[in-house]
């Protein structure tokens, strides 16, 4: 239905001085695009008597009839068709410009340069950032994986919108939002006699060859804990300090890597076999960002894909059975 506010606005714009308004000029435009003004209403949305009123007052600033009548509706004068001529790329313009603020507004268009750690960085953010493009068309992605001493500069300076990881710094200008929980898991070498376990327990792992993560960070930091809590002492061979080195040295039988789930859901060697851990701690999975910038669209698209590709993840014992084929 037309609005009748619309109808007083049409009516009353207009300099005095020759000069349209733009709405004049948009309603000039729909008669001309249309050729009656019963076609350009439903354009617009407005009344037909408000539109003829517009129409006349058009007429009435510039001194020169518009348009004259026929039985097929308004034929436009040689003034007219000048008129559009100039009117049109403006038009043309203008709804250009609407269109793609829209698609601003909807995060459609804009850069969206996100980091994580490694970890996280294997699968679950690739697949999240994939269904991100699938739902914003358009978006123009950044990803960079971070060690976690880089977390804080590379968003206090702004070099990226937000990190999804499993560490959790302490700076009173990142805030956090956690989006899902997962255990901690043990990755075996198929050769080890515990790779036959479908469960493992604290006490299987007891004087073990294990591959450690370095000191402070998330997974050592979980790891020690539970070996702690259950009074374990093991064998480290070796040190690694990102995920992916872990996994692989853990291919070449150099020992037991405890790692989060979420780590396992990429790719890992083709020697190696996934086993739950009875009774595991688990892993805070966070999304992390600039207290001082807002969050885009994009970003809180993000996080709610996150939110439910962790809820919906798949039982470890179904992991570990499609790890396990051959």
């Amino acid at each position: 239905m037309p609005h009748d506010e619309d109808d007083k606005e049409l009516v009353s714009q207009g300099s005095g001085d020759g000069l349209l308004s733009l709405r004049q000029m948009e309603v000039f435009y729909a008669v001309m695009q249309a050729r009656s003004i019963t076609g350009a209403s439903k354009v617009l949305n407005v009344s037909q008597p408000a539109l003829s009123r517009t129409i006349r007052r058009i007429e009435d600033l510039l001194g020169i009839p518009l348009f004259t009548r026929d039985r097929n509706g308004l034929v436009p004068t040689s003034e007219a068709l000048e008129i559009y001529a100039e009117i049109d790329p403006l038009i043309r313009q203008l709804t250009g410009v609407g269109t793609q603020i829209g698609r601003i507004a909807r995060g459609e268009t804009a850069v969206f340069r996100v980091g994580s750690t490694a970890s996280v960085a294997r699968a679950l953010v690739p697949q999240a950032l994939r269904t991100l493009s699938v739902e914003v068309p358009g978006i123009e992605l950044f990803f960079d994986v971070l060690p976690v001493d880089q977390i804080e500069e590379y968003l206090i300076t702004g070099r990226g919108e937000a990190v999804v990881t499993i560490a959790s710094p302490d700076h009173p200008l990142i805030a956090v939002e956690h989006v899902g929980r997962v255990d901690l898991v043990a990755v075996i070498h198929k050769s080890h006699d515990l790779a036959s376990k479908s469960i493992i327990r604290a006490a299987n792992l007891a004087d073990m060859d294990f591959i450690a993560f370095a000191a402070g960070g998330a997974h050592q930091t979980v790891v020690d804990h539970f070996l702690s809590r259950e009074k374990l002492k093991v064998n480290t061979r070796a040190v690694a300090r990102f995920s992916d080195t872990a996994l692989a040295l853990a291919n070449e039988a150099m020992g037991i890597v405890l790692v989060d789930y979420v780590t396992t859901l990429g790719p890992v060697g083709s020697n190696l076999v996934v086993r739950p851990i009875e009774n595991a701690p688990q892993f805070s999975i966070s999304v992390l960002w600039n207290r001082r910038r807002s969050h885009s669209a994009n970003l809180r698209k993000l996080v709610e894909i996150l939110t439910r590709r962790l809820a919906d993840l798949p039982p470890l014992d179904r992991l570990q059975n499609s790890i396990d084929m051959p």
